[in-house]
């Protein structure tokens, strides 16, 4: 979470009311914030805009850059019409946030089919109804979809939360307080230091990608011979993102791995192999480092992963191993029975839960709704 924006007003100990205070500025507590709204119900969102990481060199906190919340590097994919009419529904209240339709190609099919031309696998699952929402266009249209909808923004770091008369106190780095009647703790990886006694199945994996040009013209700046022209050129996997569509496993390995975490003696990686378009440019991987207790604050070494992630490209299509770009890195938040944590925290009145989501882009919409009903209830 980052300092207060400049020309904003430092937070300050204030009487709580009844806004409620949301933890958290990804798409966990912006969606939930937004539902708030709507049910006329005021909502103080603390923490940094989403962001995405900039064309530079590297984007890993671990090298000094600013930390990445995980919804910067999804690839929001959704599966089904109820997802799709979910996001409709939300450009429909909000404007445009970033959904479009997207065809999926898997790979890893068996035989024969697994052994067909890329072309053809993709008519396997031509008539699935898949979308996508581009998280660069959601980091940039989500800032005027709040402001329209009345929800007030503090651009500040929490580095503490306790419990107190009258409700919940919020510790901000800049020496500042806020007070909260309802404090909806919806901070992704960053509620493990704010809330050590958090529920164990809440844990937190370490995913990364590697950011790379999307279009012919950056790939040819590259150089006419290099790896980055020939995998532009000649790759399948390639060419369907840059034309809109996502590539995936047709089995996903870090669900789990997740699932038997809280068995795990070390931590141990995989790499689901695949690729989305992320705005102008494509987003290749992932890699996912899982382990006993990770924590959230200390990342593993970036050089690293992104070996293990360029090998286990190089097992789809050798070319995309050698595509260019940064790789990036973000600590993820997982519920390892797969149920996320929605609702108030055991014993701690005032204290809501908002975080652990698979397949967020699918499942945060309802969710965030159901929450809003909740609180709207708990405030009479």
């Amino acid at each position: 979470m980052g300092p207060t924006t400049a020309g904003e007003a430092e937070p300050s100990a204030a009487g709580p009311d009844r806004r409620i205070v949301i933890v958290g500025a990804g798409l966990a507590g912006s969606l939930l914030a937004l539902a708030l709204a709507r049910r006329g119900l005021a909502s103080t969102l603390v923490g940094p805009a989403l962001g995405v990481p900039g064309p530079g060199p590297s984007a890993n906190a671990a090298e000094g850059q600013p930390a990445l919340a995980a919804t910067a590097l999804s690839y929001g994919s959704l599966l089904g019409r109820a997802a799709a009419r979910a996001w409709q529904e939300l450009e429909r209240q909000h404007g445009p946030l970033g959904w479009q339709p997207a065809p999926l190609l898997l790979h890893g099919w068996p035989a024969p089919l697994g052994l067909l031309p890329v072309s053809l696998q993709g008519l396997a699952t031509a008539a699935l109804a898949f979308s996508r929402v581009d998280t660069v266009a959601l980091a940039a249209a989500l800032p005027a979809a709040l402001a329209a909808a009345g929800v007030e923004r503090q651009e500040a770091m929490v580095v503490r939360i306790a419990a107190g008369a009258g409700g919940w106190r919020l510790s901000l780095a800049s020496g500042g307080e806020l007070l909260a009647v309802q404090l909806v703790l919806a901070a992704g990886a960053g509620s493990r230091s704010l809330w050590p006694e958090r529920p164990e199945r809440l844990r937190f994996s370490w995913a990364g990608v590697l950011v790379g040009a999307g279009d012919r013209t950056a790939a040819a700046a590259a150089g006419s011979g290099s790896p980055a022209s020939g995998a532009w050129g000649v790759s399948p996997w390639l060419r369907h993102a840059r034309r809109g569509g996502i590539v995936q496993p047709l089995g996903w390995q870090r669900p789990a791995l997740e699932a038997r975490s809280d068995r795990l003696e070390r931590e141990e990686w995989i790499v689901d192999a695949g690729l989305a378009p992320w705005g102008s440019r494509v987003l290749l991987g992932q890699i996912s480092l899982v382990g006993p207790d990770l924590d959230p604050q200390c990342p593993p070494d970036p050089a690293g992963m992104e070996q293990r992630l360029r090998q286990g490209l190089a097992a789809l299509d050798p070319r995309l191993a050698a595509w260019p770009g940064p790789y990036c890195q973000v600590a993820v938040p997982y519920a390892s029975n797969g149920q996320p944590l929605v609702g108030p925290a055991v014993g701690r009145p005032g204290l809501w839960l908002f975080s652990g989501f698979r397949a967020a882009f699918s499942t945060v919409p309802a969710q965030a709704e159901r929450l809003a009903t909740e609180l709207q209830a708990a405030l009479g």
